[in-house]
């Protein structure tokens, strides 16, 4: 009876302790500095990113948490504080006209005037393939200069 015991706590230990050092493998493919068409994103080993969006006319930011599920980086970005425009990662096309959509904006603190944008990631999922970070939105999206916004390829800390 004993022995059933301490085969059964083996096979456990064993279970549980390659199970530990898959997710660290994959989690340290993802700790990374990403950079995009018009954006970097830095993935920390302590569960946090910063991302930024920077195009000819204005400049975005983000941060947040990240956590793996299965083979999945999942982002998630804290709370803006301080004026900010409100940005979604993905940019859609503007509906209307330029006049109606500045004044029709959302900012973080009401009347305020942000000159910096923060970009609210959602759940925004990414997988790796080579030395690619890859958006799920990615297959919806058929313009290929699109999606080298929403793909990352690897940069090298320095």
């Amino acid at each position: 009876m004993k022995k059933a015991y301490l085969n059964i706590l083996v096979l456990f230990s064993i279970t549980f302790l390659s199970c530990e050092k898959k997710d660290a493998v994959v989690s340290n493919n993802f700790i990374h500095k990403w950079h995009s068409l018009d954006g970097q994103l830095t993935i920390n080993s302590n569960n946090t990113f910063e991302y930024s969006r920077n195009n000819c006319i204005s400049k975005s930011i983000s941060k947040g948490k990240w956590i793996i599920t299965n083979d999945t980086l999942v982002l998630n970005s804290f709370q803006p504080k301080g004026c900010y425009f409100i940005e979604s990662f993905v940019v859609k096309p503007p509906k209307d006209t330029i006049s109606s959509i500045v004044s029709n904006y959302s900012v973080t603190i009401k009347n305020c005037k942000p000159n910096t944008g923060y970009v609210i990631l959602k759940n925004e999922k990414f997988y790796i393939t080579d030395s690619l970070l890859i958006s799920k939105i990615s297959p919806y999206i058929y313009d290929k200069k699109l999606s080298e916004v929403y793909n990352f390829k690897r940069r090298s800390y320095k």
